[in-house]
């Protein structure tokens, strides 16, 4: 076999040994390990979920959906390893926000086990590679195995420590956001350990808004769009405070912003549906894998270390996507009327994903389309700039910039390589009207440089402004 395909034999067995063997211990001694969090490990339980969701969710989609990928034959398990790797060109949303949730399932089925981090990623691991070889005919996909892993690394234990707060409140909510304690609670016989009371701010928002946009691919004539109004919705969460952290356990500190919004089109659009509906689906997080805090002043409270940032946007104009590590310093600056407070993180993209935008709005049309968007690798540097003062009244401005090499040359499917330059900045007024609602005015502005080998090279450029209204809790 190839050495690939005795990685991933090797990697099933030491995980199951490793689970074995920890559970013979637990049983040797008549008690489990204790974690951290004063929980207890039950190794079996974590390592079935890496399967549990997969049986499910091939289930579904093999006797319900009657998905073509997922009639999976005993043949094919048994010659699994036949099939080599390739990327895949599946929808993107499946690529990019449904595999990162699915491996979160393996992920928090392990921590809700009281696995911890490292564990659960090994899980995690184990869950996608399973899925990728065994529950779907087609050829195990490159990077699904970053996404479903790398990815749900950062998903779910966002969603893991939300879900525990979320319980807390309402016990129903917490299997909202963590839907494998269906499963593990029975399992285990009790729920999963950690702390609570850790969401330093959370706020709601509803906006309206318009937008217009233009692209220019070289030598051929610009594009020029209006979409006339949108509304949307968005939270935000800040779990612990940013500022003055320290800490060794990955993201005991993030920040997580999910939102989208409908609305009225241009007219164009790579589907007959885009030309008509306008939409607008993104995810900004950044979490801390590993933080200190030096005491540089009684009036600045500063954070560095190392983060992870994954973001998403689909949106009718463009989209994007990464999946980042990187270093990070998050200060806070007291004043006598105000605080301000800024962030700056820069990063190494793992794997990312932007549009092939002027083939979207149908202005170049390379033979044998298949998807939208190519992959890449890159840099990514996002900063953030927050004026709050004592009267409630704040400014913020934030500004997330990549330099993404798109590495898939595969020009029959609509692909190609190339450097690809683009920023998305954003800049708030807020007004409070009570302690915790506030109004407010947004303005957004994305502009991409793109310098492609085979096509045209494209500049783009959407401009958009909306009002909100807010619901602000914490701080």
């Amino acid at each position: 076999m190839k050495l690939k395909k005795c990685l991933l034999l090797l990697l099933c067995a030491v995980l199951c040994l490793s689970a074995a063997s920890g559970q013979a211990v637990q049983d040797a001694q008549g008690k489990e390990e204790e974690t951290a969090e004063g929980g207890k490990k039950s190794y079996l339980v974590g390592l079935s979920a890496a399967i549990v969701p997969s049986l499910v969710i091939g289930s579904w989609n093999r006797f319900v959906a009657r998905q073509s990928w997922a009639q999976v034959s005993w043949n094919d398990m048994k010659h699994f390893y036949d099939r080599d790797m390739e990327w895949d060109d599946d929808w993107y949303w499946t690529n990019f926000v449904l595999h990162p949730y699915q491996g979160s399932l393996y992920y928090m089925g392990a921590r809700n086990a009281n696995l911890n981090p490292v564990e659960s990623f090994g899980v995690t691991l184990l869950g996608s590679a399973i899925w990728e070889w065994f529950f779907e005919t087609n050829a195990p996909s490159k990077n699904d195995m970053v996404y479903t892993t790398v990815g749900a690394f950062a998903v779910g234990e966002m969603f893991y420590r939300i879900g525990l707060e979320a319980g807390e409140l309402w016990k129903p909510l917490g299997y909202v956001f963590n839907p494998l304690r269906l499963y593990t609670d029975f399992a285990t016989g009790h729920k999963p350990a950690g702390s609570t009371g850790n969401i330093y701010s959370l706020s709601f928002r509803t906006y309206v808004g318009a937008a217009w946009g233009y692209t220019k691919p070289k030598h051929i004539k610009a594009l020029r769009e209006t979409f006339p109004g949108f509304m949307g919705l968005e939270a935000s969460v800040a779990y612990k405070d940013p500022y003055g952290h320290d800490s060794n356990k990955p993201y005991s500190q993030f920040d997580l912003t999910l939102g989208g919004s409908l609305g009225f089109s241009s007219g164009e659009g790579y589907k007959p549906l885009e030309e008509k509906l306008g939409y607008n689906i993104h995810i900004f997080s950044n979490g801390m894998l590993w933080a200190r805090a030096p005491e540089w002043g009684d009036n600045l409270d500063t954070t560095l270390g190392f983060s992870m940032n994954y973001d998403f946007v689909w949106q009718s104009f463009y989209d994007f996507s990464s999946l980042a590590p990187g270093v990070a310093i998050k200060q806070r600056v007291k004043l006598a009327s105000s605080k301000l407070e800024w962030q700056a993180h820069l990063g190494a993209i793992l794997l990312g994903t932007t549009d092939f935008y002027y083939i979207r709005r149908h202005l170049v049309e390379p033979e044998g389309l298949v998807r939208p968007y190519s992959y890449t690798v890159g840099g990514e540097f996002v900063g953030a700039l927050s004026w709050r003062f004592n009267s409630g009244q704040q400014v913020d401005f934030s500004l997330h910039s990549y330099a993404m090499y798109d590495f898939y040359n595969q020009r029959k499917k609509g692909a190609d390589t190339g450097w690809e330059f683009l920023a998305y900045a954003m800049m708030d007024y807020e007004l409070p009207v009570s302690d915790r609602i506030v109004l407010g005015m947004e303005s957004n502005l994305y502009v991409k440089e793109s310098l492609y080998k085979h096509y045209p090279d494209v500049f783009a450029i959407l401009g958009s402004g909306s009002l909100y209204a807010k619901i602000r809790l914490g701080n």
